[in-house]
């Protein structure tokens, strides 16, 4: 179902590069414990959710994703530990978006 693989950057300088940002947009199981007629069932659709972080693989029928993570060291962009993960199983993707900060002007606000 996955609608497309994105390749991680082996040769990135810093280590936090290797990995990028991306959007996943999976199918959710949905569940519901009311009253409901047959048809209504029938007519019930799966939720899309979207999960945003770094992507560190995917392989093996899963996606991993970490929104989350500390620097060993801040030149060299070595990555100490990851945190929030979310691991996917490929077969609820319904697509993967690579997101591109180029264009965008981000501004730092320090207090």
């Amino acid at each position: 179902m996955i609608k497309r693989k994105i390749k991680i950057n082996p040769r990135a300088k810093r280590e936090i590069d290797r990995y990028p940002l991306v959007s996943v947009y999976w199918l959710d199981i949905c569940s519901d414990s009311s009253w409901q007629s047959l048809d209504g069932c029938k007519k019930a659709k799966l939720p899309v959710c979207v999960t945003k972080g770094h992507l560190l693989t995917q392989k093996g029928g899963i996606t991993r994703i970490f929104g989350d993570y500390s620097l060993a060291d801040e030149e060299s962009g070595k990555i100490e530990e990851i945190g929030n993960t979310t691991i996917i199983p490929n077969s609820v993707i319904v697509e993967i978006k690579k997101i591109s900060w180029q264009g965008y002007r981000i501004s730092v606000l320090l207090q």
